[in-house]
């Protein structure tokens, strides 16, 4: 049983199966995109469901393929085992459910077959890794960044609530505000016209390119770190 299980996973890690499977999974996201356009779907969708039916069929056989192989059945419980059962799962789920929202969720979940990719590509498997060895440096960064942001929410909900404007309506609300301004974006729908909410808006974005100094910084060094141990 040994024997057969390293057989099959030499096959797996077979150039030409990842160079495949990689192929497969990109065109699965292109067509995915495409078949959003109702006229494109309407010319070509008998072709897009035989194309669809064979990579469900491939990508099945995959995960069964890797199931087999596993040293151990907590190994299914692996992010990328995860990963590659809900790239099928939708699809056979789609044939016993009616209620439209679900199925919905389920054709979106087709996006995950991108994810696919993080088990072939290089590069996609060194930021994976650049990402686990400063973890904690993310988790801390990302903690700064909510507080930040609820610190904002609640100072513009006090100083913009009595103006009428209906994005400063509650605490809640507020936070749409404070992301588009931590993010600099500012889409210009929402803006405070009080003087404390206009020295609140000018702190929230200087904390917001601060926070982005501090990602980028955090990234940048795990990105060096890996490129070092090469």
């Amino acid at each position: 049983m040994a024997e057969i299980k390293q057989q099959i996973r030499n096959f797996l890690e077979n150039k030409y199966v990842d160079d495949f499977l990689i192929g497969l999974i990109i065109l699965n996201f292109v067509v995915f995109i495409f078949q959003t356009d109702i006229n494109f779907y309407s010319h070509f969708k008998v072709y897009i469901n035989k194309f669809e039916l064979i990579s469900i069929i491939i990508f099945t056989v995959e995960y069964f393929l890797r199931v087999i192989s596993l040293e151990k059945f907590k190994d299914l419980f692996k992010p990328m085992m995860i990963i590659d059962f809900l790239a099928v799962f939708p699809y056979y789920v789609s044939f016993v459910t009616v209620n439209t929202v679900f199925l919905r969720i389920l054709r979106c979940m087709r996006l995950l077959r991108i994810a696919k990719l993080a088990r072939y590509t290089t590069a996609l498997i060194k930021i994976k890794k650049s990402f686990e060895k400063r973890k904690d440096e993310l988790i801390v960064t990302f903690i700064t960044f909510i507080i930040g942001l609820t610190i904002a929410s609640i100072a513009i909900y006090f100083a913009e609530n009595n103006t009428g404007n209906k994005v400063f309506s509650s605490i809640p609300s507020s936070f749409w505000w404070s992301v588009i301004t931590c993010t600099s974006v500012g889409y210009g729908d929402a803006y405070p016209v009080t003087t404390a909410g206009k020295l609140i808006g000018a702190l929230t974005a200087v904390m917001g390119v601060g926070l982005h100094a501090l990602l980028i910084g955090v990234v940048g060094a795990a990105f060096i770190d890996i490129t070092k141990e090469e």
